[in-house]
């Protein structure tokens, strides 16, 4: 799993370092057909032997590559002749053909698309006993036992007995009975206090990691409830409100498979929205796009998950679509360099937020859009 430590060090460690380095990014999903029969070790050596990459790394990835069947979907090296790292991710690359290989400056681009893409989901499990949480990322999941570990059992277990699925009959309709109505405003009182409790250490650990979207499994009268009691913004980060899954005590990969089952989609709704948005007020075409991001104008650029195409860089680091624009921006050696790897960056150094599409609001992008779009600051 690409985790937040391996994410730092890769930003951290493997960015500066110095060159050269092998890069080489693989689809080695077992599902693809282009796969069957290790075809990927044919593309990863075509790709190898295609750069300069001195034998003995390339010998050392290819033998790394035959000692197990990978069972992710990519594979990324970065290998020196004393030095090798390697990450499998249970997601898809954007790759021609299936491999990219890159032998001088680390290349980070296919990388930090994926960081850009992918938000880190948490997923709170409203379970009957205890409370659980998991991070979903990169198509993987991770359960974080800690989330709650400050909640005493004897707490979780009055907490059972005053769930509103127990004090709600069907319909919704409370118990009536006269002499239980202090009790009953007593019990709603602690509940209330109790979910406020979780949402604080819920809130605690989604800023420690960085979780940028909420799901809640569980009851739907309990789930209600407690995302009503969420602080305004945790409250907005909720995606969904899914039933709990029917097997006790429900295994992290059950959970995942449950919860990616709504992501893609709303994602892709997400994605057309944004686009709906881009419509009204956004600026859009390749050479407006990068003029305005480069004058600090944009607070959000929005990309296509593959960009295609050439574009050129100025000796000052300006870039633009076309020669003429850059020889504007001075004398000497201009750059012909893929838009893919140039937008992250850019991205970063103007403090704009990069956005990726795919699917149908990628297609979109390019007809409407002219291929590359963005919303201004103001």
């Amino acid at each position: 799993m690409l985790t937040q430590e391996s994410t730092r060090y890769i930003r951290e460690f493997v960015a500066p370092r110095v060159a050269p380095v092998l890069s080489l990014y693989l689809d080695v999903n077992p599902a693809n057909p282009n796969n069957q029969g290790k075809a990927y070790l044919l593309r990863a050596r075509e790709a190898l032997e295609a750069t300069q990459t001195p034998p003995e790394v390339r010998k050392k990835v290819l033998e790394a590559l035959k000692r197990e069947l990978p069972q992710a979907r990519s594979r990324v090296f970065f290998a020196t002749g004393g030095w090798m790292e390697v990450y499998d991710l249970q997601v898809d690359l954007p790759l021609v053909e299936g491999v990219e290989a890159r032998w001088g400056e680390p290349y980070l681009t296919p990388i930090l698309y994926v960081l850009d893409e992918y938000d880190r989901v948490g997923v709170v499990y409203l379970d009957r006993e205890k409370w659980r949480m998991f991070e979903v990322y990169l198509g993987e999941i991770e359960e974080l036992p800690g989330a709650f570990r400050a909640v005493p059992t004897q707490e979780w277990n009055q907490l059972t007995q005053d769930s509103p699925g127990r004090r709600y009959s069907q319909g919704g309709i409370h118990r009536a009975a006269a002499n239980t109505d202090r009790f009953e405003r007593r019990l709603d009182a602690w509940t209330h206090r109790f979910y406020k409790r979780l949402a604080g250490l819920l809130e605690q650990v989604m800023n420690e990691r960085s979780i940028q979207r909420l799901v809640l499994v569980g009851q739907k009268a309990e789930a209600q409830v407690f995302k009503e009691l969420l602080p305004r913004r945790l409250r907005e980060q909720v995606l969904a409100t899914l039933p709990s899954l029917p097997t006790p005590q429900a295994p992290a990969g059950e959970v995942l498979k449950l919860v990616e089952g709504v992501l893609e989609p709303l994602e892709r709704e997400r994605e057309n929205r944004l686009l709906d948005e881009l419509a009204e007020r956004g600026v859009s075409g390749l050479d407006q796009t990068l003029e305005l991001l480069q004058q600090g104008g944009l607070h959000l650029l929005v990309a296509p998950w593959n960009p295609q195409g050439r574009v050129y860089r100025a000796p000052d680091g300006w870039v633009g679509g076309s020669m003429e624009g850059a020889v504007a921006h001075g004398a000497g050696r201009i750059e012909d360099v893929e838009l893919k790897q140039v937008l992250p960056e850019l991205a970063e150094a103007y403090g704009t937020r990069l956005e990726f599409v795919r699917g149908p609001a990628e297609e979109r992008l390019h007809k409407a859009f002219g291929g590359l779009a963005g919303l201004p600051r103001w």
